[in-house]
């Protein structure tokens, strides 16, 4: 390979790992994400497949998760939902507007949207 060419590999995740999942209502998700805000840390809600969501992250402080990570496995701490079967790009919370981002095109989320639901609807959770 020459300087000049760079090989790009696509290497999608195949495998999630949920720790926990908390099912609330549309308005305490979004007060959730609201309180978040307040506390300096930027927060917008995802949403795909009727569900709006934020995901919580396992930190990378470890090699093992760093390693799974690159094999394509990723390792959630939690995942905080509602059921919203209508996209609606902001949510008010009293005088705070809470943004979601529509994620439809993306393939690992819309994956994950649809676990979620499966589970709900089945009850367990």
């Amino acid at each position: 390979m020459s300087k000049e060419e760079i090989e790009i590999e696509y290497t999608p995740i195949k495998r999630v790992k949920i720790i926990d999942y908390i099912h609330l209502s549309l308005e305490e998700l979004a007060k959730r994400a609201q309180v978040m805000m307040q506390l300096g840390q930027p927060t917008l809600l995802d949403w795909t497949e009727g569900i709006a969501f934020y995901i919580v992250p396992m930190p990378f402080d470890s090699d093992y998760l760093a390693e799974k990570y690159l094999e394509g496995e990723l390792v959630l701490q939690s995942i905080v939902y509602a059921l919203m079967p209508n996209y609606s790009p902001k949510i008010k919370v009293k005088a705070y507007d809470v943004y979601i981002l529509n994620q439809t095109p993306s393939k690992l989320l819309s994956a994950i949207a649809r676990w979620i639901k499966t589970h709900t609807e089945n009850g367990n959770h």
